[in-house]
This record gives structure tokens, C-alpha cells and sequence, in this order.
């Protein structure tokens, strides 16, 4: 946790170098770091209780592979979510970043299948989608705006599409 919150001071006051000097940093980066430890700093998209109820009901065991750091298990506890999840994977956790194919392989390994068996869903063309085909996983880019046409996985603007994707459909 200390690493991890020295890199966030760290890139925060990186950030925000090139604008006005900040008169107390230090109380400043504790508001910040602190609103995105639960809940008050998250919003969930409209559908993802649902779907991940849906998905869980199905018999689909769920993971979350994550850049983010070990506030990430508060984060899904506050949302209401972390029920839903076998593994929750995060990258100063492991060690890799998306989109490393270690992590990719790390949270698979997790749910004891082959990367072939798992499919990865993520809305980031680089880290999501290239990170989980370099590990071998089939992946789907969530796109809600529709600004990845070009798209070579397939593609869909709400996690309810998973759904039928689920069911063969």
C-alpha cells in the first residue's frame, strides 16, 4: 500500500506540474487519493448489476483483471459488486500491467482454465483487448460510443450483449 500510494503522489504531482502551484500538495493529494478508495469516488454504468447478476446466474464464473491498485477490493465491496467475483487481479498485486500478458495469464491461472477457455472483456482497444489476445484469451471490446468501428473483436455498447453472447446466441 505504501508503493502504491507513492505512485499515485507521484503521478498526480506530475500531472498537475505544468498548472499553478498547489499551496498545501500534500492535503490535497490525501483528498484525492482518498476519494477513489470506495464507492464516493465510482459509478457504476446502468447495466453492470444486472449483467453480472445474469452472467453469475448462467454459471459463469467472473474475474476482474485491473491497472488499478489494492483499493480496487473496497472499491467493488462499497459498489456492491465484489460478490460477484471469483478473482479480483490487480497489477502492483502481480507485478504486470495491461497490456502484459502476465496478467492476463496470472487471473486466468486464478480460475484454473487455459487462456483459450477465458474470454476477457474491456474497453480499451490496447491494454484490454491487445493484452488479452497476446495471452491467448478471447476478448470482446465494450465500445459505448461507438468510436472503435474498425474493431477487429467483437464489439458491443452494453454488458447486457454479453448475455446472449453467453448462451451462444
Amino acid at each position: 500500500p505504501e508503493r502504491e500510494r507513492a505512485w499515485w503522489r507521484d503521478l498526480v504531482a506530475e500531472v498537475f506540474a505544468p498548472f499553478a502551484p498547489i499551496a498545501d500538495f500534500e492535503a490535497f493529494f490525501e483528498t484525492l487519493y482518498g476519494t477513489f478508495d470506495s464507492a464516493r469516488g465510482w459509478r457504476l454504468f446502468p447495466e453492470t448489476t444486472e449483467a453480472l447478476e445474469r452472467l453469475t446466474v448462467l454459471g459463469y464464473p467472473l474475474g476482474i483483471i485491473s491497472n488499478f491498485d489494492s483499493r480496487l477490493l473496497t472499491v467493488c465491496e462499497t459498489l456492491g459488486i465484489r460478490r460477484f467475483f471469483a478473482s479480483i487481479t490487480f497489477s502492483s498485486a502481480v507485478g504486470a500491467a495491461k497490456p502484459d500478458p502476465a496478467i492476463f495469464r496470472h487471473a486466468v491461472a486464478e480460475h484454473g482454465v487455459t487462456p483459450g477457455e477465458a474470454l476477457h472483456v474491456g474497453d480499451n482497444p490496447e491494454g484490454d483487448i491487445e493484452g488479452a489476445l497476446a495471452a491467448g484469451l478471447r476478448a470482446v471490446l465494450v465500445d459505448r460510443r461507438g468510436r472503435h468501428a474498425a474493431s477487429q473483436v467483437p464489439t458491443i455498447r452494453s454488458l447486457l450483449e454479453l448475455i446472449p453472447a453467453a448462451l451462444g446466441g
